[in-house]
């Protein structure tokens, strides 16, 4: 798995989804200008290709990801890697991004390090 490389930001965004076999709907939880994690009602595989729309508070039209494809599923959540954007919302969410606070990048469980505490001070 590659390190991450761009900052992500904590988001909660309904979209809508349509894949090669059916369309649903669901939600965004974290976003970067390459992507997402995010949960759905439609089960999706690794591979699986996108388009999505999603709706982003006081914005008047949906952002919308002309083809993304599903790069990992755990959890039932899955990570999408945007590819293409139609007109003009590469640099919306590039914004929108900027605007919002980042997240901490939580370490991952296999590589997570233990808290030690000082014994009888």
């Amino acid at each position: 798995m590659q390190p991450r490389c761009r900052m992500r930001v904590p988001v909660h965004y309904p979209a809508s989804i349509q894949s090669d076999t059916e369309a649903g709907e669901g939600v965004l939880f974290d976003l970067s200008p390459a992507g997402c994690r995010m949960r759905s009602d439609i089960a999706l595989n690794a591979g699986s290709y996108l388009t999505l729309r999603i709706a982003v508070a006081q914005e008047p039209t949906p952002l919308a990801v002309e083809v993304s494809v599903v790069r990992w599923c755990k959890d039932g959540h899955f990570g999408v890697e945007f590819l293409r954007y139609s007109q003009g919302d590469r640099e919306r969410v590039s914004n929108l991004v900027a605007d919002l606070p980042p997240m901490p990048i939580p370490t991952h469980p296999d590589h997570a390090t233990s808290t030690l505490s000082a014994v009888g001070s």
